[in-house]
């Protein structure tokens, strides 16, 4: 086993940000896992662990070990009904979900071009266009990392909710997802129920491969790719409110797009607030926010993560002001 010293992480963090790790392993199996946290142990260093590096703002250069979780194993087992995929942790979730829909599993159709790998996709119950993971998914294997004992977690016991599961709470913080496995169908029965990807599409009813490709040119055409410019995509959720507040906002902004959430709150798209306070555009020096999605924050080249974080805070104290509304960020910011 050979962990690297002073280590850059400019190519493990979708902002491109050059800052580097004081030692860095990126494993690829749990024996690997195992091993270098016993390492870890012995010299009493910090641990970090790092996936795609999608949801991760870094504000400085890491120390202690950063254990990149890199097991790439992808199997399917089918019968009549379903058909069970497990995926571990490192394996591209973009490249999971073409790979699962144009082999005749469908179910993650929806879910195409979210950045990052699978392991981070339960730890966020990443969602889009109308699904989300758990709507899926089956259990997560885990890795105590203080105890290194594993377990399998089950839908339930991963306690999901809008871009929220088990692992963003101190109960699950421990834990070190492994990998995940879910239950496809080989029915091609897609779910359209988002009224943008209904309005795109021009058959009816769609197959899941044409939802693919809609979404895939839904998401293009307001989403940067991280390789040209640096982000994380959306970088605040839509925030929940009651529905009596939207009623009170409505008087305000009669345009304000309202979805239903529960019979007393309401989801408002945090995008619009964003755009409608005029954030959409803007530029502070190397950072911004993106010309043409409200919800994401850039770098233009030589930001850095410090600028990010002063810009997040910037547009949450705005929003806060202006409708009484508090932006929730998606990313970790280190």
């Amino acid at each position: 086993m050979h962990i690297s010293e002073n280590v850059s992480l400019r190519e493990h963090n979708s902002f491109g940000f050059d800052i580097s790790a004081e030692y860095f392993f990126s494993a690829k199996s749990l024996a690997e896992i195992q091993e270098v946290l016993q390492w870890r142990q012995k010299h009493n260093k910090p641990l970090l662990v790092l996936g795609g590096g999608s949801n991760t703002v870094f504000t400085r250069n890491v120390t202690g070990l950063v254990l990149h979780v890199a097991i790439d194993e992808l199997t399917t087992d089918e019968n009549e009904n379903d058909i069970n995929v497990h995926a571990g942790a490192g394996v591209n979730w973009h490249q999971l979900v073409k790979q699962t829909v144009f082999s005749g599993q469908y179910g993650l159709e929806n879910l195409a071009l979210i950045p990052g790998n699978a392991g981070a996709a339960p730890i966020q119950n990443i969602g889009a266009y109308g699904k989300e993971l758990c709507d899926n998914l089956i259990s997560v294997d885990v890795l105590h990392r203080e105890t290194g004992e594993t377990a399998t977690l089950s839908n339930k016991e991963c306690d999901f909710g809008y871009r929220h599961s088990l692992f963003k709470t101190p109960a699950g913080a421990d834990f070190i997802v492994l990998g995940i496995h879910m239950r496809l169908s080989p029915q091609d029965k897609p779910v359209i129920t988002y009224q943008a990807l209904q309005n795109a599409m021009q058959n009816t009813p769609p197959t899941a491969c044409e939802v693919f490709d809609q979404v895939c040119r839904l998401r293009q055409s307001k989403l940067p790719d991280p390789k040209v410019i640096g982000n994380a995509g959306s970088f605040f959720k839509n925030p929940v409110i009651p529905c009596q507040q939207v009623d009170a906002l409505r008087k305000e902004y009669p345009d304000l797009p309202v979805y239903p959430h529960s019979e007393a709150e309401c989801k408002l798209p945090a995008a619009w607030l964003i755009d409608r306070a005029g954030w959409k555009g803007h530029r502070s020096g190397d950072v911004g926010v993106h010309s043409q999605q409200a919800l994401v924050l850039v770098n233009h080249g030589g930001g850095n993560g410090q600028q990010i974080a002063i810009l997040a805070d910037e547009i949450q104290k705005d929003v806060t002001q202006r409708y009484q509304i508090h932006l929730e960020r998606e990313p970790t910011i280190y």
